[in-house]
């Protein structure tokens, strides 16, 4: 009772504190509180005294003791912002911050986002919606406070179409893939720009929500690409049927040779190896009576040529050739089923051949086999219509090969006629960087093994080059 009676009148104000300063006139306590203490003789009142009375200058210093340096206290998230295009995406990392400011690999942490989505591994994908919107990394189990990065997806504003190609000449019934990329002011793709792809001409050339196009009649159109306003466009050129000496050749192409065979080394050609022998055939169709006569005879072994003839094409990315060609009657088919007639080749990525393709006693049917270093080894085989090979018949022959000028998809083409009608149109080619140097009349009869039990002969009327 004793005690509280001395703290109650410390508090009261009966009993000054002591001053900090010595030169400043101490307090005293009251008369009564110091008769009190005498009065007693209490050391335990005394005590209670001077503990009340040095509790008034003292100051509290107790604190929370700080936490250790390795201890997460928070979650870093990496990149803090993200400017991203409707569909695009950004890979978030989560880092551990320690209560000495280092950064450490994070435990398991839970991702969300407000808009669009966020894998379990911090892959974010931009929704459709526009705005700002954001990240959040929160540590399983807690103990740390969230990181969170902020995403503002934002409208990319199409400034122009770049088409390819932007010329196609295309033969009736035939199918060309055009590709259209979306570019940004900065000339950045815009891969998730939607393209609208639209024909001046239908009657000409049709063309499908993918961009491809295909011709239906003679003429010309213009192919246009469309998206947020800005086009770009393609001319395609229909070719019309049976129009001079080779229908199916594209308008600009440079003539590489025109050669009517009355010679057998004339206008850049060479033998190259074998031996070729100029005869005469009244029946020639385009240049007669000469023509050039290849001739396999009785045990001419499979897998060689009687000889081949060369001309140099000096580069070129897109070839025509136009050839009027027979085969004898009878003919042993090779029992490869292969019996070559012709060759585009590189300087050392491969080659393309055509050929006479079916079973021994036939029938026969053109076939192309592209044997480039970047070829899949498949045949292209008919796929418009399937017309057999006549036997001691003149047919004339055309073949278009047309380098692909985008490599995502391909666009090569490989297309071939025989009498006029298209016989296959092929145009998901892809074709070697090296461009095409030689033109070779190859006729290398199959593959390995089998034997001729009969004298065969192959004959040319004219071959007509032409590129760019």
């Amino acid at each position: 009772m004793f005690e509280r009676a001395i703290l109650a009148a410390i508090a009261s104000g009966a009993v000054g504190a002591p001053s900090a300063t010595p030169s400043i006139r101490r307090e005293t306590a009251p008369t009564s509180i110091v008769t009190m203490i005498r009065a007693t003789g209490s050391l335990r009142a005394r005590l209670a005294l001077a503990a009340a009375a040095g509790c008034l200058s003292c100051r509290d210093t107790s604190v929370m003791p700080p936490p250790s340096p390795d201890r997460v206290v928070a979650i870093a998230v990496a990149p803090q912002v993200a400017d991203l295009a409707p569909g695009d995406t950004q890979r978030f990392v989560a880092r551990s911050v320690t209560a000495a400011g280092d950064t450490v690999p994070a435990p398991t942490v839970e991702w969300h986002a407000t808009g669009g989505t966020i894998t379990p591994d911090g892959v974010y994908t931009a929704g459709s919606d526009v705005g700002v919107f954001s990240v959040t990394a929160t540590r399983v189990g807690g103990g740390a406070l969230p990181g969170r990065a902020g995403v503002h997806v934002f409208q990319r504003v199409v400034a122009m179409i770049h088409v390819q190609p932007d010329t196609a000449t295309l033969p009736i019934q035939g199918s060309w893939p055009l590709h259209a990329v979306a570019l940004d002011s900065a000339g950045d793709s815009l891969p998730t720009a939607p393209i609208t792809w639209i024909s001046t001409n239908p009657a000409v050339a049709m063309v499908d929500t993918n961009g491809l196009v295909t011709a239906v009649d003679s003429g010309t159109a213009t192919i246009t690409a469309a998206s947020q306003g800005r086009t770009g466009a393609a001319v395609v050129s229909v070719v019309p049927p049976g129009s001079g000496p080779w229908p199916n050749e594209p308008s600009g192409f440079r003539v590489i040779t025109d050669q009517p065979w009355d010679l057998l080394t004339s206008l850049g050609w060479f033998v190259q190896f074998g031996v070729g022998a100029i005869g005469t055939d009244p029946s020639a169709r385009f240049s007669p009576p000469a023509v050039l006569q290849i001739a396999y005879p009785v045990g001419f072994a499979g897998g060689e040529a009687p000889g081949t003839l060369t001309h140099d094409l000096g580069g070129l990315r897109q070839v025509y050739g136009g050839i009027w060609w027979k085969a004898s009657d009878p003919w042993q088919g090779h029992s490869s089923n292969v019996n070559k007639i012709q060759y585009v080749f590189t300087g050392g990525n491969g080659s393309i051949y055509m050929t006479m393709y079916g079973p021994t006693g036939g029938p026969f049917e053109l076939r192309v086999f592209p044997q480039f270093s970047s070829s899949s080894d498949t045949w292209l085989v008919p796929n418009v219509n399937r017309i057999p090979v006549s036997l001691g018949t003149w047919h004339r022959i055309e073949w278009l090969i047309l380098y692909n000028t985008t490599s995502d998809p391909p666009n090569g083409i490989c297309r071939w006629w025989m009498d006029g009608q298209l016989i296959g149109d092929y145009y998901n080619l892809r074709f070697p960087a090296e461009q095409l140097t030689e033109y070779k009349l190859a006729p290398v009869w199959g593959g390995l093994g089998d034997a001729k039990r009969e004298l065969d002969y192959y004959w040319y009327d004219h071959v007509h080059i032409s590129g760019r």
